[in-house]
């Protein structure tokens, strides 16, 4: 035996096509195009709920079309028809479905949950979307009611009590994707930039901050242990390079073009790697395990003397000093900035020989004005041997100049090409041995 369902209030769902609908012919005709009918269909189906009741008796109702729901991200859902139904007194499903023309199944009442009173303003908010704002939000005007409520004052009335829900549902919901977000933070596959340029990403972050710097804080560790697990296999040098020049040079620009472009010639290899640019106090606070490591206009005294040593050593294993927790720093390239030549930069670190300095900079590039026109200097660090008395031989360190170009663009293809990029992003691990 089918059990009757009964209540007193019903909502109901179903396409605006002709096929769906038991009406007479003449009425069917209406659906073939209801935006321009769409007065008329409500009005039909109005009509058609009355019935059910006498002359007297009061029937709260509220249509509207739905038309711009999107389904799965991308697809637009096909138009339909959303009703709520408030009658006197108890009626059966299956007669309020014939009564409306359309299949049972397409007929339900509202859940109980919270009592009458909320079921009735949970129902009556669903129409336009009030307390969903994932959803499409369809205007209060849209609503037809026959005069039976004011629906714009009752969303007006409720508005509040909407916004707190939505925030509170939104919550939930982005709570419930934390683990995938994080897993993908870890894996790289989101990064601070991406978290910070997506809404839904923002207020998840917002909430849970903590728990945000905790996943790029272990992504950093996992990147940076890669990158040092590359380094002790061979599978690339450890490269590090002093760009000076003055104050309007543009050597800030000029660092940021190489290590763009070595992120994008990483990126023919399906590398995805990024460049870290560093703050002037505290240089390695916000690291994340980047291979492209900017160190602009840093001082001598910005790290201990032997941080300097740690970062630039070509099997480093040491965690750098930072001001909120130690991070491991293991870039593939650093570039290092500054308005003074490399020599006057480490003399200024006292008591320290500054060829254990010098000898950690594979290449020293200078930009420079002659005759109005800036000139690219590009230099390699040597090695030279000297006799000395009492010691015997004695080695140090100095820079010997191999190419120099005034135009930029030319400069910097040709050095990567033939000696940058075929220490870092080598084609063949077997071709790479550490100095």
């Amino acid at each position: 035996m089918v059990k009757r369902i009964q209540n007193r209030r019903f909502l109901f769902e179903q396409q605006l096509k002709p096929v769906f609908w038991d009406w007479a012919v003449s009425d069917k005709k209406l659906l073939e195009n209801w935006e321009e009918n769409k007065a008329k269909i409500f009005r039909l189906i109005f009509d058609r709920i009355r019935e059910l009741v006498e002359e007297e008796e009061f029937v709260e109702v509220a249509f509207i079309v739905h038309d711009k729901d999107i389904s799965y991200g991308t697809k637009l859902v096909e138009p339909h028809i959303h009703g709520y139904i408030d009658f006197p007194r108890r009626m059966d499903l299956s007669k309020v479905a014939l009564a409306l023309g359309v299949e049972k199944e397409r007929v339900e009442t509202p859940k109980s949950r919270g009592g009458r009173h909320l079921t009735r303003i949970n129902a009556l908010a669903y129409l336009i979307h009030a307390k969903d704002k994932d959803k499409y939000q369809y205007h209060a005007r849209d609503v037809e009611t026959f005069d039976t409520l004011d629906y714009e004052t009752f969303i007006n009335q409720n508005k509040e009590d909407f916004e707190k829900y939505a925030a509170t549902k939104k919550r939930e919901k982005t709570d419930e994707s934390l683990d995938m977000v994080f897993q993908k933070i870890i894996t790289g596959e989101l990064t601070e930039d991406d978290v910070f340029d997506d809404e839904e990403l923002r207020f998840l972050w917002a909430n849970n901050q903590n728990k945000f710097e905790e996943a790029f804080h272990a992504q950093a560790v996992f990147s940076a242990r890669e990158t040092m697990r590359a380094l002790q296999n061979g599978e690339f040098k450890l490269t590090a390079i002093f760009v000076h020049g003055r104050s309007d040079s543009g050597k800030t620009t000029f660092a940021k073009q190489i290590g763009n472009d070595i992120i994008q010639a990483a990126k023919e290899e399906r590398l995805d790697w990024r460049m870290y640019d560093s703050d002037l106090s505290n240089p390695f606070d916000a690291y994340r395990g980047e291979e492209v490591i900017l160190l602009n206009d840093l001082r001598y005294d910005s790290l201990k003397p032997a941080d300097w040593l740690k970062l630039l050593d070509p099997l480093n294993n040491s965690r750098m000093s930072a001001r909120y927790r130690n991070r491991l720093v293991a870039g593939r390239i650093f570039i290092l900035t500054n308005t003074e030549g490399i020599f006057d930069f480490f003399r200024q670190i006292k008591h320290e020989n500054i060829d254990q300095y010098l000898r950690r900079f594979n290449y020293v590039l200078e930009i420079f004005e002659r005759g109005g026109e800036r000139e690219y200097v590009f230099s390699e660090t040597i090695k030279l041997s000297v006799p000395n008395t009492e010691k015997g031989i004695m080695t140090y360190f100095d820079t010997k100049e191999v190419y120099r170009k005034s135009c930029k663009d030319e400069f910097v293809q040709d050095i990567l090409e033939d000696y940058i990029l075929p220490r870092i992003l080598p084609k063949k691990a077997k071709d790479v041995t550490n100095d």
